[in-house]
């Protein structure tokens, strides 16, 4: 079995308990703009990270190649220990957030959350579960039943 298809069939599992991530050498250019050049990170098990840096300098372009939407030019990306670079997005069991959110605004947070949870054909408990687990994990347990203009900008 190559390593390409040992990747295809493991999907990275990363919901709520933690896996190692690392970031190895990445290399992505858009025409003559470097957006990553040798980017190495480590990320322990359960622990949160920010990345910072001007605009430009290859922090969404790094996200974008963890959830699979952006591919690379030279690098690799390890999950749990395993090769994702070549597994598709809809196989990485993980996603997102974009810069330019978008907010249902008649649903509650709970509700916004709950919609991506949603489309993964989860049992009505289990998706419950996962909404509480990720309301508790940003910080938004206590204003779940807030609507987008009852939250400050950064709670949004």
């Amino acid at each position: 079995m190559t390593i390409q298809q040992q990747e295809q069939t493991k999907p990275a599992n990363v919901y709520r308990a933690g896996v190692e991530v690392e970031f190895i050498e990445l290399h992505r250019s858009f025409g003559h703009v470097h957006a990553l050049r040798g980017l190495t990170l480590h990320i322990a098990p359960g622990e949160l990270i920010a990345l910072l840096g001007p605009s430009g300098c290859g922090k969404t372009t790094a996200l974008r190649v963890l959830a699979g939407l952006e591919q690379l030019d030279a690098g690799q990306v390890l999950v749990g220990g395993s090769g994702i670079t070549s597994v598709p997005a809809n196989k990485r069991n993980m996603g997102v957030v974009f810069q330019a959110y978008s907010l249902f605004p008649n649903l509650t947070a709970r509700e916004n959350v709950g919609f991506g949870v949603r489309l993964r054909k989860l049992g009505r408990e289990e998706r419950k579960v996962r909404v509480d687990d990720l309301l508790e994990l940003v910080g938004l347990a206590t204003h779940a039943n807030h609507y987008p203009h009852q939250l400050s900008g950064g709670q949004q």
